[in-house]
């Protein structure tokens, strides 16, 4: 019963559209014509009358078929055309729709402006039904526009270059409050602008604002023939377009500024980069070369002391003696400063050649080498390969695990403890002792070259050991740091890159 329902309930507008369309006088004759051809046979013809009784009926009905069908083709006639409007709205709204995918898609991929505008100008034009569109950027401060993109409808000019007066917009103040403009072309101040507008066929036309954060920044212009009119939902495409237009170009313009300032930063450091390399190369080969230079006088001012000493000391009282020891003592001291100043400049410039490293066999061996005669114990542990430049770290272990033996050797049982471990993708290493130990808060000083926090009295040294430690390792891409306490030993720590 449902389904009959439905169908009666179909059927009754079509009815009624039929009994609309049929023409009144062609009821009104079939109905009268049926009437007489009753009376006729109901009260006078005789019976041979039958058959033209007959053929009035016959008539009567024919006409009323008539009148029937000939509405029910008008009916499917409106329905065709109804249909056919409905499945050209659907299409415009899905066009609308894909543009305004586009716009986001463009977003999404970081395009440029001008490529934006260029994909999304010709199938605009074609959806709004008009001679030309174009997307026109604001130079507020200097009241001027500036194409960024026009579509025709035999070609799309792209980028700018086109300039002309802001007054070619309409009110800008009504713009900026999101009210579109329609211009009159004849209607403008005259001028070369004006004319070039005439001359290309367009004399009406509209803008509609592109605002992006509460800021205008264009407008989007389409029109052509004079006396065109801008039916409501044209204007609302061209208000959704430009809106999305409007935050893409915005956000374009941003990546392109993080971008250029993201260029100009890395300029910056790789220029700054090469002039901390210069200043450090020249400052080694300073350092260097200062230090060649000064061994000379060096070893003048030991060998004649040592000649004083050894030819005239009879001719010294016991003050002379003990000052020319002190001059000795002196130059000892500042002879191993200035090896020590060589060997922190090589380590800085020798070229890195690294391989993969066996660290257990490498440290052990360093181990051995420095505690031989010693009464420290030294402990391996297995560590973890590492790769590198052999023969520098060979010189980290030599620093590291020297510095240990020497703080410790003041324990009734010196001991120094070596281990790693792979942490974050990295090798690490650690050098323990029980030794002096250090104050926590002066550890950043014990990087540094000729920093030390004991005194030559205590533990002989020049405080460039740790400093050719950090080189080495950091020229490596890793760190080196140290754990303490004083009279609890200490750590020293440093990470390369892993082994294969």
């Amino acid at each position: 019963m449902g389904a009959i329902e439905r169908r009666q309930s179909d059927a009754s507008p079509a009815l009624r559209r039929v009994a609309r369309r049929a023409p009144a006088w062609v009821f009104g004759v079939s109905t009268a014509a049926a009437a007489l051809a009753a009376l006729f046979v109901a009260s006078v013809a005789p019976a041979r009358a039958y058959g033209a009784v007959l053929l009035l009926a016959g008539l009567a009905v024919s006409l009323a078929l008539y009148a029937i069908v000939r509405a029910a083709v008008g009916v499917r006639a409106s329905d065709a055309v109804a249909l056919s409007d409905a499945q050209a709205a659907v299409a415009a709204h899905g066009e609308r729709l894909r543009i305004l995918h586009e716009i986001d898609g463009a977003i999404v991929a970081e395009e440029p402006t001008e490529a934006i505008a260029a994909a999304v100008l010709p199938p605009l034009r074609a959806l709004l039904g008009v001679a030309r569109v174009v997307v026109n950027m604001f130079d507020l401060a200097a009241g001027e526009v500036e194409w960024l993109a026009a579509a025709g409808r035999r070609r799309t000019h792209v980028g700018p270059g086109v300039r002309y007066s802001i007054r070619l917009m309409g009110d800008v103040e009504a713009l900026k409050r999101g009210e579109p403009q329609i211009i009159d072309t004849r209607a403008l101040p005259p001028g070369r602008e004006v004319d070039a507008l005439l001359a290309s066929g367009v004399e009406t036309y509209m803008a509609v604002p592109m605002i992006a954060g509460g800021e205008l920044i264009g407008a989007l212009s389409f029109g052509g023939e004079r006396g065109a009119t801008f039916p409501a939902e044209q204007v609302r495409v061209a208000r959704e377009v430009a809106t999305q237009l409007a935050i893409a170009i915005v956000q374009a313009r941003l990546l392109a500024q993080v971008r250029r300032h993201a260029q100009e930063l890395e300029e910056r450091v790789q220029a700054r980069t090469r002039e901390l390399e210069v200043a450090n190369e020249d400052l080694q080969s300073f350092a260097y070369s200062v230090s060649h230079d000064l061994r000379a006088p060096l070893r003048h001012i030991d060998g004649f002391s040592r000649m004083l000493q050894e030819d005239h000391a009879a001719r010294l009282d016991d003050e002379g003696r003990r000052l020319l020891a002190t001059v000795r003592k002196g130059a000892e001291r500042m002879g191993r400063l200035l090896d020590d100043m060589i060997a922190f400049s090589r380590y800085g410039r020798a070229a890195i050649s690294p391989t993969d490293i066996d660290m257990t066999a490498l440290a052990r061996a360093v181990a051995d080498e420095l505690a031989r005669g010693t009464p420290c114990t030294v402990v391996v542990d297995p560590l973890p390969a590492a790769r590198a430049d052999a023969a520098l770290v060979r010189q980290v272990w030599v620093n590291l695990i020297g510095n240990a033996i020497k703080y410790s050797s003041r324990r009734a049982d010196p001991r120094v403890e070596i281990g790693g471990r792979t942490e974050d993708g990295r090798a690490v290493y650690r050098v323990k002792d029980n030794g002096a130990g250090f104050d926590p808060a002066h550890a950043d000083k014990l990087f540094k070259v000729f920093q030390r926090l004991h005194s030559e009295d205590e533990f002989p040294g020049t405080g460039a050991g740790l400093a050719i430690v950090h080189r080495i390792v950091v020229r490596h891409g890793g760190r080196a740091w140290a754990e303490g306490r004083p009279g609890e030993g200490a750590s020293f720590w440093f990470s390369l890159p892993p082994g294969g």
